[in-house]
């Protein structure tokens, strides 16, 4: 990869992949908001630039960053990806004009290639929408504005005549998520002794750790078709009852793990879904780490932070 620029870059995935392009020795611009305070917890390198623009700006984009010709631009920002804005259609419009503002911005730069970051969401929205009968919460207004923003991109991507690729992200999880998804609120509840309630856990999921994803994402980015879509996730979808009872076996043994107390209301989604295969076999992507090892270095960085 010649040069990268990437949105959302003080965000949990952003941080990541940030930090993964410099270690690969690749020359790569930040694009985060104004006066952000996670602007900090971005690593220090002279191959990385620093650029203030909130999405509702992207078109100055081009006149903030020299030298883009050639890049990869990766847009990974999104505001509501958890909390009460994943079902404030407002903010989630606003995302899927600025997502399409990044596409515009990027072939204006002579960006490459276009690495939107998609979710799974998109799926359980499209699912819910059609089922009779399914009861979705306001939560997936979020995912449907993911779909959106999918859509939207790839057709500016056509018109202007840039590669547009779209991974679309499980559950990620790992040591820096510092959010509300529930790997880490499972695990602070395991820390402070809480009761563990869960719903029946049925529903199928999929989570990858944090490096599998930033891996998967370059991967993606290198070595992914023009104009394709490629789930990434670890490949080793199961109930969600499955995940949860490692967590117990490996941070909490002993402790009581009550299913069923939490109502669900989603979709069952088909195992087919989260099939990596397409992303293996175009781009060589391997997931090396297991959910096991996966929660157990979490909890350890989580143990970590409580302590500081």
């Amino acid at each position: 990869m010649k040069r990268a620029i990437v949105t959302g870059a003080t965000g949990f995935v952003g941080r990541q992949l940030v930090k993964q392009l410099l270690h690969d020795q690749v020359p790569t611009v930040a694009v985060v908001r104004s006066g952000s305070s996670r602007i900090s917890l971005l690593p220090e390198s002279d191959n990385l630039k620093i650029v203030p623009c909130a999405m509702d700006h992207y078109e100055h984009l081009p006149e903030l960053i020299d030298d883009s010709q050639g890049s990869t631009f990766f847009h990974l920002a999104w505001e509501g990806v958890y909390g009460p804005k994943r079902a404030d259609i407002t903010t989630q419009l606003r995302c899927i004009a600025g997502s399409s503002a990044a596409v515009v911005a990027a072939a204006a730069m002579g960006c490459n290639v276009f690495v939107g970051l998609g979710s799974i969401m998109e799926k359980e929205s499209v699912a819910v929408a059609e089922a009779d009968n399914a009861t979705p919460g306001m939560g997936y207004i979020y995912g449907e504005a993911k779909h959106m923003a999918h859509l939207v991109t790839k057709a500016e991507a056509a018109r202007l005549g840039i590669v547009h690729v779209w991974p679309v992200l499980t559950n990620p999880y790992g040591e820096g998520d510092d959010s509300t998804r529930f790997i880490n609120t499972t695990l602070k509840k395991i820390i402070h002794a809480e009761p563990l309630e869960f719903s029946a856990g049925t529903q199928r999921y999929d989570f990858i750790h944090i490096d599998d994803a930033v891996g998967g994402l370059i991967a993606v980015a290198e070595r992914g078709k023009p104009f394709h879509s490629y789930m990434l996730g670890s490949g080793n979808a199961a109930p969600l009852r499955s995940f949860i009872e490692i967590i117990g076996q490996e941070t909490a043994p002993g402790r009581e793990l009550i299913f069923g107390s939490v109502p669900y209301t989603g979709v069952q989604l088909d195992e087919s879904v989260f099939s990596i295969q397409a992303l293996m076999a175009d781009t060589g992507f391997v997931p090396r780490i297991s959910f096991a090892d996966g929660i157990r270095r979490t909890m350890k960085w989580l143990v970590q932070e409580e302590e500081k």
